[in-house]
């Protein structure tokens, strides 16, 4: 294979080959099976009977939490670790070393606040969040819902920030960040437009910061804080 390889696509490489493509497959995979849409009936039932929680929609996206963590989590960290060797924290799963990117997320968050209360206030932004409608004027739901919520962005900054940057960058350099923001701009497709067109700076931006810090965690922090704070200011 490496010699058809070089022979159709020199200097490739069968790392580039079989990691885009597994990016790939995980990323229509989650779109067609992972959304909360696609909730089975049985882990609607198992998540009832567990958490108590009545509002039907919050099992739906607990579905599509769970989902992101196998699909853009496990599967690329299993696949790393028996194809290359790679642990997890070679992806960005240590917080080592990030203790200045950690306060730079904080400032970019209470920086971006005003920027989410006026858009919270448009029609198209009271459309889609809440992304729970029935968490509107709910605290306790609110939260319980947005505490869950972090489970999904630890999945979706490994994915992109981790598998995608980190590990695209051992064969394409600081490259990776386009390899890694073009798809996370298209996972933003059904999102106000507004935050479509957001994803491409805030893409880049989190890349920057995963590179300094060498960890996704810095970005899981800002995505919750800035993701929970959307809810919250639609919500009241």
């Amino acid at each position: 294979m490496r010699a058809l390889l070089e022979r159709i696509y020199p200097g490739m490489g069968v790392r580039a080959l079989w990691m885009s493509a597994l990016a790939a497959l995980c990323l229509v995979f989650y779109f067609h099976e992972g959304r909360p849409s696609q909730c089975p009936a049985w882990f609607l039932n198992l998540s009832l009977a567990v958490t108590g929680v009545e509002a039907r929609l919050f099992h739906h996206h607990l579905w599509a939490h769970c989902s992101a963590v196998v699909i853009l989590m496990l599967v690329p960290l299993l696949a790393c670790f028996l194809l290359e060797g790679w642990r997890p924290t070679e992806l960005g799963l240590s917080a080592r070393g990030a203790k200045r990117e950690f306060l730079l997320v904080i400032g970019l968050w209470l920086a971006f606040l005003p920027v989410v209360w006026w858009f919270s206030g448009t029609e198209a932004f009271l459309r889609n969040y809440p992304r729970l409608p029935e968490a509107r004027g709910n605290l306790g739901l609110l939260v319980a819902y947005d505490g869950c919520y972090l489970v999904k962005w630890i999945a979706w900054e490994f994915f992109f920030r981790g598998y995608m940057l980190l590990g695209f960058k051992r064969d394409f350099g600081n490259r990776a960040v386009l390899i890694s923001t073009i798809p996370f701009v298209l996972m933003h497709f059904g999102k106000p437009e507004a935050e479509v067109y957001g994803a491409l700076p805030a893409g880049l931006i989190l890349c920057a910061i995963a590179l300094r810090a060498r960890s996704v965690w810095p970005g899981v922090l800002l995505h919750w804080l800035v993701a929970s704070s959307m809810d919250f200011f639609a919500a009241f």
